[in-house]
């Protein structure tokens, strides 16, 4: 996962929206990307979740929430983890209208966010 987290910079300079509309191979390579980082995030906090004899919650928001909560000391940044749900969810079922606004948003946030969950991750392993 940290060698895919690189490519975050590449696709905030190399896509907009401009791009994003015209170049279709560009296009389905980043919302493939990001799918795919999203749903090794929900797997991994699965696994984690069940690692720490937790029930897993039924819904993706409510895993990333749970276990954002434990990275993060702010809500609000727990909440933002947990929309990264909602953006696998337009990208998986092609919500043609909404795709370019919840990407422009992921690659804004992610380089943020992702770092802490990864510490997180590896404190979790390593113990």
């Amino acid at each position: 996962m940290e060698n895919e987290i690189q490519f975050l910079s590449k696709y905030k300079k190399e896509v907009d929206w401009k791009v994003y509309q015209s170049v279709r191979e560009k296009r389905l390579e980043i919302e493939r990307w990001i799918e795919c980082l999203i749903n090794a995030t929900l797997d991994i906090s699965k696994m984690l979740t069940t690692l720490q004899g937790e029930e897993v919650p039924e819904t993706s928001r409510e895993i990333l929430f749970k276990i954002a909560s434990r990275v993060y000391k702010e809500e609000n940044k727990a909440e933002t983890f947990s929309q990264f749900a909602k953006i696998r969810n337009t990208l998986a079922h092609r919500y043609l209208d909404i795709r370019w606004q919840d990407i422009k948003m992921f690659l804004q946030i992610a380089s943020k966010i992702y770092p802490p969950f990864l510490e997180y991750v590896k404190h979790e392993i390593e113990s």
